[in-house]
């Protein structure tokens, strides 16, 4: 909590939102699957101070330095969604608007099957997919994106060993992107999650936008993220002339 207690010496003690509390216990009481903490009133009380802190924090840190800007907020998301339960079910789901005209749905069952379908207009097409997950085009199973390490340092060194081949001048932006995709288009852990936002706050290519708005260049192209700091979500992903908006990233037993 070293960094919610700098957010408060710099500038107060925040007031929660509107919902917060009750956004957050009910995260809390819903939660379950890997590793599920063992929760008490104090544990409650500080993963509620955690989003108060980031909701409060966040639009004052705009104007102020943007090298630590990213590194607070990214950290408080990190500490955000550790505490936070995963969701749980048979079948990893997630839904994008794409451009305000189309919807595109993954859909992958715990055995590895998975399938797409995209919405446009009337005309709605689902088809099975292969590779469902990918680090910069290496498959990547369920299991092994949940085998990842939980700390920060080794996970970032183990995207480092599996993106090898990538060039020396592309690694800083392929590497953000990898670490990006684990905060929502794959099901990563609680732990893992947290580990990738405490990763991209060390990577001088990722630059903060202010809003909660990250980017980073891939191959020459301009990536931006947004999240959401009361629960540490991904909302939006702009990739060039295209705009991502994440309605759904979560385990569900509802099938297709």
């Amino acid at each position: 909590m070293d960094d919610l207690r700098k957010i408060r010496e710099l500038y107060g003690e925040p007031e929660e939102g509107p919902g917060v509390r009750n956004r957050v216990r009910a995260r809390i009481e819903a939660g379950g699957g890997r590793r599920r903490p063992r929760w008490t009133p104090m544990l409650a009380s500080l993963a509620v101070a955690a989003v108060a802190a980031v909701a409060f924090a966040v639009p004052r840190l705009m104007t102020a330095h943007p090298a630590e800007d990213k590194v607070s907020v990214l950290r408080a998301a990190a500490g955000v969604a550790e505490v936070l339960p995963p969701t749980k079910g048979a079948y990893w789901h997630v839904k994008r608007l794409i451009n305000d005209s189309e919807v595109r749905e993954l859909w992958v069952a715990r055995d590895g099957r998975a399938w797409t379908t995209t919405r446009s207009g009337t005309t709605t097409v689902s088809a099975p997919t292969k590779e469902p997950f990918t680090m910069d085009g290496h498959p990547m199973t369920i299991a092994e994106i949940e085998a990842l390490p939980g700390d920060p340092v080794a996970l970032r060194a183990h995207v480092n060993g599996i993106l090898r081949d990538v060039p020396e001048r592309e690694r800083g932006g392929v590497v953000a992107d990898a670490l990006s995709g684990l905060l929502w288009s794959k099901p990563a852990p609680p732990d893992v999650r947290a580990a990738a936002y405490r990763a991209l706050a060390e990577l001088p290519d990722v630059r903060y936008l202010g809003r909660s708005t990250f980017a980073y260049d891939v191959r020459g192209v301009k990536r931006e993220l947004v999240i959401d700091p009361r629960d540490s979500q991904v909302v939006k992903a702009i990739t060039g002339v295209a705009t991502e908006i994440v309605l759904e990233a979560e385990w569900t037993d509802e099938k297709q």
